[in-house]
């Protein structure tokens, strides 16, 4: 899978790996109750995602209840061309929200509630094309983790296997002025990247933490032994 931007400090983010996790465990449940209720996790979080990102791009927080209506009238305060929601896209986004009211407000026959969990999947590919389609709307870019499809932060050991150090430009370890990057996983620190002295090296190492599919739980810059600069993480897995 291509490597995306992911949000750590974003809300909406890490409710799309809930998201995730809850449509993969939909469909390794074991029984149909375990199973049913993924599903319906998934539909419930999935269209959460969808009212934020919603709210986001049309800058509009009252954007809810009244979905239809409130997107309506905030896209015409904006200016924008009317929503016709009987094509294709704007159609799938009102199936959407009816199918999350059947599971949430709906008293369902005891046969309606054990679910199959491509029900799942196709609910989170369908907020997905809805995420795109609003933000195409408003000529937004379009938050690159919307196109994961599964969630990274399965737990797959204590081992990190191959660790390798890469000094760029020139720079060396033994060199007391070079910037040395190291992350912390599983409650050991590894060293990932050394660069010379005066390189940017913030830049450096939140593009470390967003193409790692490793769940760390820090990211440290240090300087002739002293930590110049550090994020602590709290991504799915790190603890």
């Amino acid at each position: 899978m291509t490597k995306v931007h992911k949000d750590i400090d974003s809300a909406e983010y890490h409710l799309w790996t809930d998201v995730l996790h809850a449509c993969a465990l939909s469909e390794q449940a074991n029984n149909a109750w375990d199973r049913s209720s993924y599903v319906r996790w998934t539909i419930i979080t999935a269209w959460t995602v969808l009212e934020m990102l919603f709210r986001k791009s049309l800058e509009n927080e009252r954007i809810g209840y009244n979905f239809k209506r409130d997107v309506n009238e905030t896209i015409d305060n904006l200016g924008l061309p009317k929503v016709n929601w009987g094509e294709k896209g704007w159609q799938l986004v009102l199936e959407l929200k009816e199918k999350r009211k059947i599971y949430v407000h709906t008293k369902l026959e005891q046969e309606d509630l054990f679910l199959d969990s491509q029900i799942a999947r196709r609910y989170v590919d369908g907020v997905r094309e809805s995420i795109k389609l609003v933000h195409t709307l408003v000529s937004k870019p379009i938050p690159e983790w919307v196109y994961l499809e599964q969630d990274e932060g399965w737990d797959e050991g204590n081992d990190l296997g191959v660790n390798m150090i890469i000094e760029r430009q020139g720079a060396r370890m033994e060199d007391p002025s070079s910037l040395i990057i190291s992350f912390v996983y599983k409650g050991k620190e590894y060293i990932t990247e050394v660069l010379p002295e005066h390189s940017d090296y913030e830049k450096v190492a939140l593009e470390i933490v967003n193409l790692t599919s490793l769940a760390i739980t820090t990211i440290r810059v240090s300087q002739g032994g002293k930590v110049v600069w550090e994020k602590h993480l709290r991504t799915r897995g790190s603890f």
